[in-house]
Order: structure tokens, then C-alpha cells, then sequence
């Protein structure tokens, strides 16, 4: 029996679990937590504020950043129509109007957005701090920003907009999957901002301009770069703003306490972001102003935009502070970081009014700590530890999202750390990410191995370099199980599956009728034709995304903090980067490998059936072919067992279609490579526009999730599981060198029951599994203990566990928030022992 509105509520049940809650929290941090919690009762809140030119022709929302966003696609304006649907109108009617410079309409569109971006974030975006238990300048980020097109960019935007939703919506619903040219998933040069400042950014800029010709400075190259020089003054700007703004609440403030932290805050913000910051405060500071203002500028509000190796980036300035000087305390220390956590999670305000995480979850503003140095030694120090302890004591909550880099010589310290936040989490606390396999991914794909230890994560677990890698992770997701569809009906769609293209229409090659085929060998060499048509399809696709993105939505403000781009007066999104790749992440993995294992075993060797008996079982959705199902699900061989013909098969797969994305690169230079995240493509639509496969899956189920096996498919544990992994990835050379054909990364998500480390005998041997993946395993771990039953009540009863967090593939949810197809599917996953 609980209480409402002080009334005792006989009817409302107590929760039946337990679940993770906040703890050992100071009275700082704990108000500050519980005052983002109220969501949409705040006084306070960073919902989108949306600022236009003010003409009949502007533009403010790019629909292109929600491409890879199928539940958005609904929302997207009506085709051809650009004043039509939610987002679009929408912002257009809620827009301030700007008062421009005499001359902005002269200017090129890269200064018009600079010279727009100052205006909005100095004289119309208000310059706040939250309460009084804020410790970190910044509140006000979320924007949607006129994109400042003249009326013929906006005409010409527009038209190639129209062709490019076009072609991505026949893709998406074609069932090959989601692409676009995504904002966001990146590390920004933050490290240069600590240890040097805006200052030097900006002398690297004035520099670089003043090497140019006269008609380089009176193109492209001057254009972009004089938007620069405007963008790194930016900063130290607005923190001017910001110190006004401390030392007039100095008067409102209620304790001498409070006096002395204003000013102290004011006198961080007269150094950084400017100047490189002298202590663990300042480089706090500096960090999130300059992270926030990404945010700002690209109107995208956090997804995939990440902090790098923090704990190494700070760690000079904290062992100063905090260890030898002992200038500040730990406590003082961890309550800087509780509203560095505050001012994180407010990502989510953006459209606070659908609920406390948005449209979507998991924005993954991601924090990579601890992992190997140069030459394999352990670079984990007391920040690490700090750093741990602030999201075990804040969590459950989103962001920021902690990566915990494991390799062969972590210590024990740091994995029992980890063993015991997991072990009273729910959802998963963080990722793991294991350094050797993901390290040899990254010289894969040309990076020196004196480089590649300094590798950080973005999004959801993509590796990337830090400060000079624009990867663009999430821009391209084919369904690779689209593959098979194709190979059975000779590169046209199964019938009655016609979806976004016409009856009996050639979209792959021709590969041949596979009634006709005499061998496996026949059916293997036209599945690959398919699946190389399907990336190279992806390809062209996103290409025209990329192109489009490239010549009209430049961002000078992120370019400053990408190495490569002042050097080069390039944009960051058109080639400026001194690394450049577009990921193309693999959805329905083992989809695809069990049904080529099924159709291997039971067509060709076993001919139990054959190939017109499986495609008329398909067509039919197994509708009066249940045994075969039957036979197709579970007589089959299954990945994830580590069964070495399986895994073999699987390797092959991986090698086939991760060596067809090399092939390719954008007219801006952008190399492609493969990677495999999912999101949750595969519960999603793109699972609902799939036809039945052969591995036993009915039309429109669920895929498999990222590198993970199908659902109930591992039968022998996660020892087998992991070393499954492993395999596909490459596993070793003879000489016990790592292979990784996946640079990116793969999402390995698996589920144990809580009842596994309840005593120290089980914590050992869960230690001893985490060592064991370093060796066999894949590049990334996330890890749920979750029990089933505990899931079961919150679907009966969710107002008992609002803040319960699940793991879905790469990122974490409330359970409550999900669909409940995804927590039907959640509930089912296979639940590990030790």
C-alpha cells in the first residue's frame, strides 16, 4: 500500500524487485540528480529553442540527421513538399527571428553560420547556472539553427533533398536497411583544448589563412577558413558571458560558501576555454563548453558526440589537485563531475515533453577510460577509479556513457571494480571494450600501431582515433540479410514482400534461378554477387547523403577541434580530417549465417529438402510447414556455438561483405569500412520489412542483435559464445597475432542471471571470464544481469520501475519506455551461468 498525494492507494502494489538506485551521493550531487529527474516539472529545462533568418525560404530542421531513425521517418515532411510534417512545420512556426548584419546575405555560407551561431549563443540563448549546487558553466545548448541559405541554396538544398529522400526511403523500405550523413559520433580535439586552449586554435587558424594566395582567399578554402578564425573566438566569448553571469548571482547568493564558488567558477571561465587550463576544474570546464557548443552548432543534441579518454586527458590536473597539492578534496573532486553528469544528461530535454529520455535513448555521449599505453602497459590511474565511482553513485542514469578499455595486463583492482558495479546494476553500468582485437582493427585499416593504442569510442561502442577521425559510425546500416532474399529469387524480392518496388522488379543481379543450382558452391558464389550488390547499393546510396551534407551544411565551429581540417581549410564534413571513414555497420548478422547453414545442411548435404520447397515454405510464412521449421530452427547448425564448421561458415560471411565496403570512398574522400552495431535496427523496421529466412524466422520477427547469435541459438554457454566471436572476427594468426576484420567494433551484448556473483567464489570465475575474452572474444562486451521474472512485473506494473535500466544492443533504455515487442525480446534472451 502506497501513499498519493498523501492518500493511502490500496490498489497500487509494491514493487516485487529490487532495483539499482543512486547511492553514497553528496547532498550536492543528490539534489542535482533528483532535480533532473522531475523532467518536465522543472523550473528549469534545455528544450529545443529554434532561431530563423527570418525569409520565406529558410530552412532549420535537415531531416537528414534522422535518416538511420526509422520510427522518425514517419514524421518527415510529406515528399516534395517541404512545409509539410511535424518536425519541419513544426520548427518554422516556433522560430525567433534574428536580426541580421547588414551584410550577412554578402557573406559565404560558412561565415553566414558562424557569424548566425555567435549572435544566437551570445545575445538570444541565455547564459544560466542552474542552482546553486552547480559547479560547471553551460546550460542552454539544445538549438535548432536556421541553416542561413541564401534563396538559391535554399531552392538547389531543396531539390537534391527531395532526390535523396527519395532514394533512402525506396532503400529503407525495399528492406536493405537505413542510411544518411549523421551529425554527432565524434571526438573532438578536447585534449588540445585542455593542455592548449582556443587561443592556439585560433593563431592555427589565423595562420593557416594568412599562407593563402589572394584567390584562395577568395574561395572556398578562405571562406571556410575566416568562418574559423570567428568559430574559435566563440568560446572564449560566451565564457566572458558566463563569468558576468557568476559574479551577479554572487549577490543572490545565501551562504559565503556559495560567494566563493562564483567566483572561483568566474575566474576558471576567464581562462578556459581560452587559455589551457591550470587545474582539475578549469579542464572540466573547459571540456564541456566546448563539448556543448558542438552540440549547439550542429543542432543534434548529443547522439555519438564523445569525450575520448577522459581519465587520461585530466589526470595531470587531478593528481595535481586532488593528490599532491591537495587543492581540492576527492569528495569536491566528484561533485565537479556530478554536474559535469547534470548538464550531460540534459541532452534529453531537447523534446522533454515526450518523455525523461526523448524520442530515442542513449544518446551516447561516451567516456572512454583506463586501457593499454605504447608498449601494453596499463595506463589506469586514480582518476579511473574516481571517475567509477561517480557513475556507480549516479546510476541508473544515461549519460555520460562509460567504456571500460580491458586488455592483457589490467590489473585485478580495476576488474573487481567493475565486477562489483555490475554485480548490483541492472542494464549494464558501461561497456567493455577489449583493447588487442580492437587495437588490430585499427592498423587494419592503415593506422600505426605507435597510434592506434590511443584509440577512444564514440556513440554506442565505434572505435575511432581522437581529434583528427570523423568515422561517420552510424551513417550506413544494411540489412545484410536482405542477401538471401535476393539469392533465392534470382535479385528480385520474394513474392508478396514487394514492398517499396515493383512486382517482379530486377533489383540485384541476376545470379541465376537456385532451383537450378547443382552444388553449394552455386548457391555461395551467388549469395556473394548479392551481398556485394547490396553494399555497393548502400554505397551510392549514402553517397548522394554525403554529397549533399558536404556542400551545404558545413560546420567551422567542429572543424577547429578536428585536426586536419584548419591545416587543410577544409570542412570536417568535406574532407578536412586527417582520417576519414564511413562506417557500414552490419545488421542481421547471424540471420543471415543461420540461414546459409540451414540451406547448406538441409538442401545440400542432408536433401531433406529442397530449394522449392524451402521457397514455397517462405513465401507461405511456414503456414502449414511447421515442421520444417521446426527442422530449419533446430536440426540446423547455429552460430555461436563454437562449432568450428559453423564458425567457419560465419567467418566467411564476415570476410566477404566486411572486404566489400574497402572498395569504396566518397567524392569528398571518405573512405568506407565495416563495422557491426545495429542499434535496434534489427527489433525494429527493419526487421519488419524482412522476409521469412530459412534459419526457421518468420516475416517481420526480429533479426539477430549486431555479432550477438539468434535468439536461443547458443546453446552451450558464453564461454562458447565468446569464442564464436572471436572466430568470425578473424581469431589469430599462426603466430597468435590478433585479426579484426570489423575496425569499428562489433556490439557483443549477453545476459547473466544476478544469482552469479552473489558470493566471492563466483566474482572469481566471472573475473576469470573477463580475461578469457580478452584472449578469445570480440572487440566489445555488454554485459546485463537481468532477472526475467523482475522484467515480467515491470510489464505489469511499470510505475514501480520508471528508472529501470536495460542493455538493448549498444546503448542503454528504461525498460518502462521501450516498446513491449523489445521487452518481450529482452525478457527472452538467453540468461547465462558461470
Amino acid at each position: 500500500m502506497s501513499k498519493i498525494n498523501g492518500k493511502l492507494d490500496s490498489h497500487r502494489e509494491e514493487p516485487k524487485f529490487p532495483i539499482a538506485e543512486p547511492h553514497d551521493l553528496s547532498p550536492r550531487s543528490k539534489w542535482l540528480r533528483e532535480y533532473y529527474f522531475k523532467g518536465a516539472e522543472r523550473e528549469w529545462n534545455n528544450e529545443f529553442m529554434v532561431f530563423t533568418t527570418g525569409t520565406d525560404w529558410d530552412i532549420i530542421w535537415y531531416e537528414g540527421d534522422y535518416y538511420n531513425a526509422p520510427e522518425i521517418l514517419y514524421y518527415i515532411q510529406i515528399l516534395g513538399k517541404k512545409d509539410k510534417g511535424v518536425f519541419a512545420s513544426s520548427f518554422r512556426s516556433m522560430g525567433i527571428p534574428v536580426k541580421l548584419p547588414d551584410d550577412f546575405w554578402e557573406l559565404s555560407l560558412p561565415e553566414r553560420r558562424m557569424t548566425f551561431l555567435e549572435d544566437v549563443i551570445l545575445n538570444y540563448i541565455p547564459q544560466e547556472i542552474i542552482s546553486e549546487n552547480d559547479l560547471v558553466a553551460g546550460g542552454r545548448f539544445n538549438t535548432q539553427l536556421s541553416k542561413c541559405f541564401n534563396k538559391n541554396e535554399s531552392k538547389e538544398y531543396w531539390k537534391k533533398n527531395i532526390r535523396n529522400r527519395d532514394d533512402v526511403f525506396k532503400y529503407h523500405r525495399s528492406g536493405f536497411g537505413n542510411l544518411g550523413a549523421i551529425a554527432g559520433h565524434i571526438i573532438p580535439d578536447y585534449e588540445a583544448v585542455v593542455k592548449k586552449g582556443f587561443k592556439h586554435i585560433y593563431e592555427s587558424a589565423k595562420e593557416s589563412y594568412s599562407k593563402l594566395s589572394e584567390e584562395e582567399k577568395n574561395g572556398p578554402k578562405g571562406q571556410e577558413l575566416r568562418a574559423m578564425i570567428k568559430a574559435a573566438e566563440i568560446p572564449r566569448k560566451l565564457a566572458k558571458k558566463y563569468v558576468e553571469e557568476c559574479r551577479r548571482l554572487k549577490d543572490e547568493a545565501t551562504t559565503p560558501e556559495r560567494v566563493e564558488e562564483l567566483e572561483l567558477m568566474a575566474e576558471n571561465l576567464e581562462r578556459v576555454p581560452w587559455e589551457p587550463a591550470e587545474t582539475f576544474w578549469q579542464g572540466v570546464q573547459a571540456i564541456w563548453l566546448t563539448h556543448m557548443l558542438v552540440m549547439t552548432e550542429e543542432s543534434y543534441p548529443g547522439p555519438g558526440l564523445s569525450f575520448g579518454r577522459t581519465d587520461q586527458h585530466l589526470w595531470s590536473l587531478y593528481k595535481k589537485d586532488v593528490i599532491d597539492e591537495k587543492n581540492i578534496t576527492k569528495e569536491f573532486a566528484k561533485d565537479i563531475l556530478g554536474s559535469f553528469w547534470f548538464h550531460c544528461n540534459t541532452v534529453y530535454d531537447a523534446m522533454i515533453r515526450v518523455g525523461k529520455q526523448g524520442i530515442t535513448s542513449a544518446f551516447g555521449q561516451l567516456m572512454t577510460l583506463s586501457g593499454c599505453g605504447p608498449n601494453g602497459e596499463d595506463l589506469t590511474n586514480e582518476l579511473t577509479y574516481t571517475i567509477l565511482e561517480v557513475i556507480d553513485e549516479w546510476s541508473p542514469i544515461l549519460e555520460p556513457k562509460p567504456n571500460v578499455r580491458l586488455h592483457r595486463n589490467s590489473p585485478d583492482k580495476l576488474l573487481d571494480k567493475i565486477i562489483e558495479m555490475i554485480s548490483r546494476s541492472q542494464g549494464a553500468p558501461f561497456l567493455i571494450n577489449f583493447d588487442e582485437r580492437s587495437i588490430a582493427g585499427m592498423v587494419k585499416e592503415g593506422i600505426s600501431k605507435e597510434e592506434a593504442w590511443d584509440y577512444a569510442c564514440v556513440g554506442c561502442l565505434e572505435n575511432t582515433m581522437q581529434g583528427n577521425d570523423r568515422s561517420g559510425t552510424v551513417n550506413c546500416n544494411p540489412n545484410l540479410t536482405k542477401s538471401i532474399e535476393l539469392t533465392l529469387w534470382n535479385g528480385k524480392n520474394m513474392p508478396g514482400n514487394n514492398l517499396a518496388t515493383k512486382p517482379s522488379e530486377q533489383i540485384g543481379p541476376e545470379t541465376g534461378e537456385p532451383e537450378n543450382f547443382e552444388t553449394w558452391e552455386d548457391f555461395w558464389n551467388a549469395w556473394k554477387q548479392q551481398i556485394q550488390f547490396a553494399i555497393k547499393y548502400t554505397v551510392d546510396i549514402n553517397n548522394l547523403c554525403e554529397e549533399l551534407r558536404g556542400e551545404f551544411l558545413p560546420t567551422p565551429y567542429l572543424s577547429t577541434i578536428v585536426r586536419g581540417c584548419i591545416e587543410k581549410g577544409l570542412d570536417v564534413r568535406n574532407g578536412g580530417p586527417e582520417l576519414r571513414f564511413i562506417t557500414i555497420e552490419g545488421v542481421g548478422f547471424a540471420t543471415t549465417v543461420d540461414s546459409l547453414l540451414a540451406i547448406k545442411k538441409l538442401v545440400y548435404d542432408d536433401k531433406k529438402y529442397t530449394i522449392t520447397q524451402i521457397k514455397e515454405a517462405l513465401i507461405n510464412d511456414f503456414k502449414d510447414t511447421e515442421v520444417m521449421q521446426t527442422f530449419l530452427k533446430n536440426k540446423a547448425p547455429k552460430y555461436g556455438n563454437d562449432d568450428d564448421a559453423a564458425d567457419e561458415l560465419a567467418r566467411k560471411v564476415m570476410k566477404v561483405w566486411a572486404d566489400e565496403t574497402w572498395k569504396y570512398k566518397t567524392l569528398t574522400d571518405f573512405q568506407y569500412r565495416p563495422g557491426m552495431l545495429s542499434w535496434n535496427y534489427w527489433a525494429g523496421a527493419d526487421a519488419g520489412f524482412t522476409a521469412t529466412t530459412p534459419d526457421g524466422r518468420k516475416k517481420g520477427t526480429f533479426l539477430s542483435n549486431a555479432i550477438c547469435p539468434s535468439n536461443g541459438a547458443d546453446k552451450w554457454g558464453p564461454t562458447a559464445v565468446t569464442n564464436s566471436v572471436g572466430i568470425v572476427l578473424g581469431g589469430k594468426t599462426e603466430t597468435g597475432e590478433y585479426i579484426n576484420y570489423l575496425p569499428n567494433g562489433a556490439s557483443h551484448t549477453i545476459t547473466f542471471n544476478p544469482s552469479i556473483l552473489v558470493d566471492p567464489e563466483h566474482k572469481e570465475k566471472f573475473k576469470s571470464y573477463l580475461r578469457g575474452y580478452v584472449e578469445n572474444g570480440g572487440t566489445c562486451l555488454q554485459i546485463n544481469m537481468l532477472d526475467a521474472e523482475m522484467l515480467k512485473d515491470a510489464q505489469k506494473h511499470p510505475e514501480n520501475y520508471k528508472n529501470l535500466l536495460v542493455r538493448v544492443t549498444g546503448y542503454n533504455a528504461y525498460f518502462t519506455a521501450i516498446g513491449r515487442e523489445l521487452q518481450d525480446e529482452i525478457i527472452a534472451r538467453e540468461s547465462h551461468k558461470i
